[in-house]
């Protein structure tokens, strides 16, 4: 079993630096993201 803990401290500028590309190279059974900073509206993930 593979666990992912990330502190983002903001999920947009995780995008934008490539976090969900990384995120496919890396599968995990369970992904813990922290520090987000925006609201499920905000993004498109």
């Amino acid at each position: 079993m593979r666990i992912i803990s990330y502190n983002l401290n903001g999920i947009r500028a995780a995008i934008k630096k490539g976090f969900v590309d990384w995120l496919a190279t890396n599968p995990a059974d369970i992904i813990c993201i922290q520090e987000t900073k925006a609201h499920k509206e905000d993004i498109d993930v």
